[in-house]
C-alpha cells in the first residue's frame, strides 16, 4: 500500500514543511520522490527517494532502489539501498547492496555493505565478508571483522579478526584475537577509558590552567 500518490503517476514529489504523520505500515514505491519529514509508529519501507528526516518507532527498511537523504531515528533498520545522513537505532543491518555515509549510532550493528563515516555501537559490531568500511572512527565493546576496515578502530573489550578479515589504520584495543589468514596493518595501542568518552567530555575533564601571577 502506497501512502502518497498512485503507481500510475511518474515520480510525484510531495513538498511540505510539516512532518507527515504515519500511523500504519507504509511503502514509498520506486516511482516516487518525497520531499519532507516522515514520522511513523509502524514499519516504513522505502523503495523510492526521500529527502527529509525519518522517525519511526518500529522498523525502517530501505530497499535496493531506495535512497534517503536526511537523518533517521528508528528502533530497527535494514538498509539495502542508500542513506546519506545520520542514523540512530537499536539494531541496524547494512546489507551487501547497502551504502551509508556520515554517522551511525546503534546498540548492535551488522555491516555487510559500504560505509563511510563515524560508526559507534554500545554493544557489538559485526563486519561481514562483503563489507568495505572507511571509518573516521569505529567504536564498540566487541568488534568482529570478516570484511575490510580502513580507519580508526577502538574496541573496549575485544577485537576479533577472522581468516578473511582485514583492518588497516589506528587500532586501539583491550584484547585482540586473530585467526590464521586475518591481517592487520597500522599502529596499535592499549585501550584506555578516555578513548571511549565523547570529545566534549574529554575537554571538561582536563585540569584548569593555573593563572599566571601578575608581577
Amino acid at each position: 500500500m502506497a501512502l502518497f500518490g498512485d503507481k500510475k503517476e511518474k515520480k510525484v514529489a510531495k513538498k511540505t514543511n510539516k512532518t507527515d504523520k504515519i500511523s500504519s505500515a507504509t511503502i514509498i514505491t520506486s516511482c516516487m520522490k518525497v520531499t519532507g519529514n516522515l514520522d511513523g509508529s509502524d514499519t516504513i519501507h522505502i523503495d523510492g527517494h526521500v529527502v527529509g528526516n525519518i522517525t519511526v518507532n518500529n522498523t525502517l527498511v530501505i530497499g535496493k532502489s531506495g535512497m534517503v537523504e536526511g537523518d533517521v531515528r528508528a528502533k530497527h533498520a535494514i538498509i539495502n539501498g542508500g542513506l546519506q545522513g545520520t542514523i540512530k537505532c537499536e539494531n541496524l543491518e547494512v546489507m551487501q547492496t547497502g551504502k551509508v555515509s556520515r554517522y551511525i549510532e546503534a546498540k548492535h550493528l551488522v555491516l555487510d555493505g559500504t560505509i563511510d563515516g563515524d560508526i559507534s555501537a554500545s554493544e557489538e559490531i559485526k563486519v561481514l565478508e562483503n563489507a568495505n568500511i572507511h571509518a573516521a572512527s569505529l567504536k564498540s565493546k566487541s568488534i568482529i571483522v570478516h570484511g575490510q576496515i580502513q580507519g580508526t578502530v577502538i574496541a573496549s573489550e575485544i577485537l576479533e579478526i577472522g581468516s578473511k578479515g582485514f583492518v588497516e589504520g589506528q587500532i586501539t584495543v583491550k584484547n585482540i584475537k586473530t585467526e590464521e589468514g586475518g591481517r592487520m596493518i597500522g599502529t596499535m595501542s592499549t585501550y584506555q577509558e578516555e578513548d571511549f568518552k565523547p570529545q566534549a567530555q574529554k575537554k571538561e575533564n582536563k585540569p584548569a590552567k593555573k593563572p599566571i601571577p601578575s608581577k
